[in-house]
């Protein structure tokens, strides 16, 4: 099976299908497609969703059944065998394989397969994906926020969802982000570092911006939401933000400008390719992903785009930052996704505060 990027002439992003051994179009996940892009999907969350279709469907054409004949047994054994490093169905292993999909990953292929049958549901396709979830109430002692709204109504939870195991952010010192900025090569990449570790952007607004989004005179990026960019790069969030920058970076900026943008073939994108058959036009992801590999080999340093946001993030909290504050700086669509992500306690944290008490102590015991 394939997925095959298709240009639409009334969309100005392109769409994705999937192609079946015989490169036929599966007609069933086209009107899904169709679906998910009409009631304004993400283009990027369009393509994943295509992805983990395919290999839902792989798995189907693996057991021989169509995906209206698939029973609560079939889902539960896709689980195992999204997991399962030899790929096969029904297979038990005396001694346990390492898994090859880490449980996030399992958990959103999941939750697109469930969306999958939701619309199949709707459409009279299938009946039964009540077996797939499980409805919990709230605590009769708890209520949340507007909670009279839903006070009748169970919240339904996915039964296949992975427990996933809480790990502790990878964050970067001081020294480290020195370090990688001395082994950039250009200004160019020293500014997409800077954005993502000051600004907390991620590598999607990054690629997408324009210069038009970088204001100058008050230290400002906006970051913009637009149906289509020429490379591929979006931003994750519909709403508009203005994320707040140091002298530091925006004279970085206008440095890269003045000393290494051609402004006669870059456009109005700000970060475009200086040399090969690309020459002049937007980077696309891999362009930076090949940057931070070439960094990390450079410095020993493990580095990642979302290493440098949640480095940001890190910092803003330990300084002393309202939650809220850093979920608007991140563009975060629920303050509860910042505090669960980035409100955590490492060992350092845990040691520090702990020599805050024997200080405090020792000063009134003296």
């Amino acid at each position: 099976m394939k997925v095959q990027k298709i240009y639409v002439e009334s969309k100005p992003y392109p769409l994705y299908i999937l192609l079946d051994d015989e490169y036929r179009i599966v007609d069933i996940v086209m009107k899904y497609i169709k679906f998910l892009d009409n009631t304004g999907k993400a283009p990027n969350t369009i393509k994943a969703y295509s992805y983990h279709l395919k290999l839902y469907f792989e798995y189907l054409k693996q057991i021989g059944k169509e995906p209206e004949q698939v029973s609560f047994e079939d889902i539960s054994n896709f689980v195992g065998w999204l997991r399962s490093p030899t790929g096969q169905v029904n297979v038990y292993h005396i001694i346990p394989l390492e898994a090859i999909r880490t449980e996030t990953t399992v958990n959103v292929i999941i939750n697109a397969v469930m969306s999958f049958y939701d619309y199949l549901e709707r459409l009279g396709m299938f009946e039964g994906t009540s077996a797939f979830y499980k409805e919990t109430r709230s605590p009769k002692n708890f209520k949340s926020f507007l909670h009279h709204t839903t006070k009748h109504k169970g919240q339904k939870i996915n039964i296949f969802k992975l427990k996933v195991k809480k790990k502790l952010i990878k964050v970067l010192s001081q020294e480290q982000i020195k370090t990688l900025l001395i082994a950039c090569n250009s200004r160019r990449d020293k500014l997409i570092l800077m954005l993502m570790y000051e600004g907390g952007i991620r590598i999607g607004e990054v690629l997408g911006l324009r210069h038009e989004d970088v204001v100058t005179w008050d230290n400002q990026i906006k970051i913009v939401h637009r149906d289509y960019n020429v490379n591929e790069a979006f931003a994750k969030s519909k709403r508009e933000r203005v994320v707040d920058v140091s002298k530091e970076l925006m004279r970085l900026y206008t440095d890269y400008i003045i000393y290494e943008y051609d402004e006669e073939v870059g456009g109005d994108y700000v970060f475009i390719n200086f040399r090969g058959p690309n020459y002049g036009k937007p980077l696309r992801y891999h362009s930076v992903l090949d940057l931070f590999m070439r960094l990390e080999k450079k410095t020993d340093i493990v580095v990642t785009p979302h290493i440098l946001r949640h480095t940001h993030a890190t910092e803003l909290i330990r300084s002393g930052w309202d939650a809220a504050y850093v979920q608007k700086r991140l563009g975060h669509a629920n303050v509860q996704t910042t505090i669960n992500t980035y409100v955590h306690l490492s060992n350092d944290d845990m040691k520090g505060k702990y020599k805050e008490y024997l200080q405090r102590r020792d000063s009134i015991n003296e």
